[in-house]
């Protein structure tokens, strides 16, 4: 048992880097996942939580569940709600995450909304807090932060999207990240997304993925993130007012981090 504890402690130090991106927000939609989260300019109801700018003129009253297991180990699990509220004038993005086990977990909650500046640029906000807790002698470690992002669409199949995570590492001490991405769709099945993004004292990371719908219903997708080198691939389908997404990332040195998620439109505007 000890020596289970012991591998779950090291693997969740020395794995941090796996996302270019939060450290300490997992991020989450497995549809994302397929894609290696090449999300920062795509609009959707994960994506407006991967750049808070997506999130305005948004229609749709929706809510999603998120599960991931890294490695397929149930002790680097993570789970998330989420939702998004429309508005007129600026919608509400609500979401939660919780990663860990009993020895360590990690509660992360987040409330965003965004603002059209003009026709085709549009800015996002999201305030967020995130408790750390531990056993034995590890302290429960809160920590409050923001993160913010800007979405331009510089012709209808083009969008430009730019996000970054806490820009208070001076203050706070934890680490930062920006991204920036660009999204083409030559048609409504296809989507074509690039995303470079940078965290703090980890390389530069390339991003790359490709969604591809057929028969309506039914979409496929892959991708590829260049730190760490990882494949990425998965599906999606669509019933009724609910949408099933399925994910994997595969790792040569860490093996399959896999994901599903489930997002419901409960009402259309």
């Amino acid at each position: 048992m000890l020596q289970r504890c012991a591998v779950v402690w090291l693997v969740f130090l020395f794995t941090g880097y796996l996302y270019a991106g939060e450290p300490l927000f997992v991020p989450h939609g497995a549809g994302q996942a397929g894609m290696a989260f090449a999300c920062t300019a795509s609009p959707g109801h994960w994506n407006s939580f991967h750049n808070q700018a997506l999130m305005a003129g948004s229609r749709d009253f929706s809510a999603g569940l998120s599960f991931e297991s890294r490695f397929m180990m149930s002790e680097m699990s993570s789970k998330a709600i989420s939702l998004v509220i429309p508005g007129s004038a600026a919608p509400l993005g609500i979401i939660a995450t919780h990663f860990g086990n009993g020895q360590y977990s990690s509660i992360f909650a987040g409330v965003g909304s965004a603002l059209t500046i003009s026709e085709g640029l549009s800015f996002g906000l999201q305030a967020d807090l995130i408790a750390e807790t531990g056993v034995g002698d590890y302290r429960n470690i809160y920590h409050a932060t923001f993160e913010a992002g800007l979405a331009a669409r510089l012709s209808p199949d083009l969008t430009l999207g730019v996000h970054l995570f806490n820009p208070l590492t001076a203050v706070n001490s934890l680490p930062s990240s920006i991204s920036a991405g660009v999204s083409w769709s030559p048609s409504p099945e296809l989507i074509i997304a690039c995303d470079a993004s940078k965290m703090t004292d980890e390389p530069l990371s390339l991003n790359g993925g490709v969604s591809w719908q057929v028969l309506r219903k039914l979409v496929f997708r892959t991708g590829y993130m260049s730190s760490p080198s990882s494949f990425a691939f998965g599906a999606g389908y669509t019933s009724g007012p609910v949408q099933t997404d399925i994910g994997f990332i595969v790792n040569s040195l860490t093996g399959v981090t896999s994901s599903v998620s489930f997002t419901w439109i409960i009402n259309s505007r």
